[in-house]
């Protein structure tokens, strides 16, 4: 039987499968159901030092083309409790005791994130920068300089591993990226939504109240492939090895092992659970043995990267 446990820098994990962070990280209660339906690892909700508000509704709307499910295109605005009431809900997963490691996504502004991260780590396996979301401000993640110089500020604040998750919404993300690493980050995880918009042909105006959004879910995945690609490839060329959660459309098993061929060493999922149910772990766990029983492979390590010259 193939091993599905990975590694992310010092955090082990039973399996490469990981809760993006999401309305399905809003307590505890729904991380611990996403954990015992297999997930190797589960990330909060983005949450901030004091609370918001987010957006006014609609902030989430379904996407088809042909009567074809494409995704979702969301922009709920990072509505939050605040740090306060987060924490409790991370002290209650965490005495649940369960095999399944815990992420806390944390956001802010530059000043705040540091700050954050070491208020938080205390409550967490580790923890997840978002400089990427589309509903926020969007210097940290497009200069590489701030980049680098915010995240060894919080390496030199927290022992946990420090994952930073990346915005597809850049000229290169391979730049942001080695900065990203040059700051002495554990892990990347890429990628965050892209920037869309849907018009509402009738009203003349666009559908969400924010009018953009962040578009994700199965019709990302080819973009989140070439950008995970690009990502490893770099590393590869100067001899980095810093693991990627790769995040974009992932649905099936078949989806999760192109994502690991790409340099993925995990993969995050959300969308999926919409349409698969939220034991989708489970099932692309089986999905991901079988494939890999039936071409013998022994390891994720094995797959990780294979198609990246």
């Amino acid at each position: 039987m193939p091993d599905l446990s990975t590694k992310l820098g010092k955090l082990n994990l039973k399996n490469p499968l990981i809760l993006a962070a999401g309305i399905l990280g809003t307590n505890a209660e729904l991380l611990k159901r996403i954990a015992e339906n297999g997930a190797g690892a589960v990330t909060t909700k983005s949450f901030s030092i004091n609370g918001r508000k987010g957006y006014e509704n609609p902030t989430v709307i379904e996407l088809s083309e042909n009567g074809q499910k494409i995704g979702l295109l969301n922009a709920i605005g990072l509505s939050n409790p605040g740090f306060e009431k987060f924490k409790e809900e991370l002290e209650k997963f965490k005495s649940y005791n369960l095999d399944t490691k815990l992420i806390a996504s944390i956001f802010g502004t530059i000043d705040e994130f540091p700050n954050l991260a070491g208020m938080t780590e205390n409550f967490t396996d580790a923890i997840e920068i978002d400089v990427s979301c589309p509903h926020v401000d969007d210097s940290i993640s497009k200069n590489p300089k701030i980049l680098k110089n915010l995240i060894k500020e919080i390496k030199g604040i927290i022992a946990k591993p420090l994952i930073v998750k990346i915005s597809p919404n850049v000229t290169d993300i391979k730049e942001i990226a080695k900065a990203a690493i040059d700051g002495g980050c554990d892990a990347l995880a890429a990628i965050n939504t892209v920037r869309a918009m849907k018009i509402d042909i009738n009203f003349a105006k666009p559908v969400l109240a924010n009018k953009f959004g962040g578009y994700s879910g199965i019709g990302i995945k080819p973009i989140a492939m070439a950008k995970i690609y690009e990502i490893y490839s770099m590393m590869k060329k100067e001899n980095l090895n810093v693991p990627i959660i790769g995040i974009g459309g992932i649905t099936t098993g078949e989806d999760a092992i192109e994502m690991l061929m790409a340099g993925a060493s995990a993969v995050g999922i959300g969308s999926a659970i919409r349409d698969r149910g939220t034991d989708v772990f489970k099932k692309i766990s089986a999905e991901m043995d079988k494939f890999m029983s039936e071409h013998n492979y022994k390891t994720i390590e094995e797959i990780k990267g294979i198609a990246v010259e």
